[in-house]
């Protein structure tokens, strides 16, 4: 199931680290390649041969040591070929050093050069896991979008009983599986996401545009992908790469934007217009750059076209999400273009989203049902509009079939 994917288990001195060579023979058993990352306190609890022995690679302690010498920059080269790497168990002190970029061992080395998903299974003593600090880079870690399994309830080496029990190994190994394999809920549905602001010109030099960095669609076509869907993603004008398998098509105007969109409509299943479409344009264009000394300073402005609004009097079928950005009574106004556009979901911010990884969102149902979601990455944030429309698609599946 794992064959081809390679993970990198990071090890710390907890005295549930016995419990990470069980893990190791699982993922290997799956057929992953696995490389074993022990902190000095790790050691004094399991021996780097056990880890050697079940891994059948190297075992990481030292980054300078004679047994990776034929790694160049091992740290670097690692991370690079790792599918994910996973830190069980995750003591306070590696969760501190993570969300604070602190690189002095090899382990925390190796975290701060992922490039991969990462995933903390957390084992510590309750008075530690409850600890403001340990919360608080727990919370800095989530909102970059790295993954918690755990920790669990129950009586503690210490004979405390409380939160801070390592889960269980099955657990920690299906949430590594659920990573490496995303559900292939989308499959084979044809998902079209729009991203980005749009420009109206002006003139040649000038035009009518926002802040949207495009990250939050484009985080919402890949995961789709992922996902097994067919995506397109019409984008405006970002900074944001293409994502590879995704049809990729360059907008710059509302009316290009409209254009796209509607040329695919009937063809699709879903549709997230996670795009910050400019409400109007210049009612003229200036063929030549507007000059400072120029006697008319104002400038005359006509809406552009509702491409939700158009989406939702046509729809046949498609799922429909918008979003809402909203400065003042976010749930109201959302609500309220959820209804006028005849969506089946709008997803509202506020102006704290531009330019931002993270994005605090409520997601809004046609039955009216607010869903709050704490601050958390782009990422995760695709991912739950996502599980939000697979329940619609499943929905429309059962009535069909009846």
């Amino acid at each position: 199931m794992l064959k081809n994917k390679t993970i990198i288990l990071g090890v710390t001195g907890c005295i549930a680290a016995y419990k990470s060579a069980e893990i190791v023979r699982e993922l290997k058993n799956l057929g992953a390649d696995v490389w074993v990352a022990m902190t000095s306190e790790a050691e004094k609890l399991v021996t780097a041969l056990t880890f050697r022995t079940l891994s059948g690679n190297p075992v990481i302690t030292d980054l300078f040591s004679d047994e990776l010498s034929k790694i160049p920059v091992p740290h670097i080269s690692l991370t690079k070929k790792a599918d994910l790497i996973l830190v069980a168990p995750a003591t306070a002190n590696i969760l501190a050093k993570a969300a604070q970029g602190i690189a002095d061992d090899a382990l925390s080395t190796i975290l701060l050069s992922a490039k991969c998903p990462v995933i903390f299974a957390p084992a510590m003593n309750t008075a530690m896991w409850d600890n403001d600090a340990t919360r608080d880079n727990v919370l800095k870690l989530k909102m970059r979008g790295h993954k918690f399994v755990g920790p669990d309830s129950g009586v503690l080496a210490c004979g405390d009983e409380g939160i801070g029990r390592l889960s269980p190994v099955h657990t920690i190994v299906e949430e590594a599986k659920k990573t490496l394999l995303p559900s292939q809920d989308l499959y084979g549905k044809k998902v079209i996401v729009t991203a980005g602001p749009t420009r109206e010109t002006i003139d040649p030099v000038r035009y009518i545009s926002n802040r949207s960095s495009g990250k939050m669609g484009h985080a919402i076509a890949m995961e789709a992908m992922k996902r097994g869907a067919d995506v397109t993603l019409i984008s405006g004008p970002t900074s944001q790469k293409a994502p590879e398998g995704v049809d990729f098509v360059a907008v710059n105007t509302a009316s290009e934007m409209a254009k796209e969109v509607f040329g695919r409509f009937d063809g699709s299943d879903i549709v997230v217009m996670a795009s910050a479409v400019s409400d109007f344009r210049p009612a003229r264009t200036q063929s030549k750059k507007i000059k400072k000394s120029s006697k008319n300073s104002s400038l005359e402005l006509e809406a552009t076209t509702d491409i939700l609004k158009e989406l939702g009097k046509k729809k046949d079928g498609q799922i429909l999400i918008g979003f809402a950005l909203e400065t003042d009574n976010l749930e109201e106004n959302a609500l309220k273009k959820l209804k006028d556009k005849n969506l089946d979901l709008i997803v509202a911010n506020d102006e704290t989203a531009f330019d931002s990884d993270s994005n605090k969102v409520t997601m809004i149902t046609r039955e009216g049902k607010p869903e709050d979601l704490p601050k958390m990455s782009k990422t995760e944030v695709a991912n739950r509009i996502l599980d939000k429309i697979t329940t619609f698609s499943n929905k429309l599946t059962k009535q069909l079939i009846r």
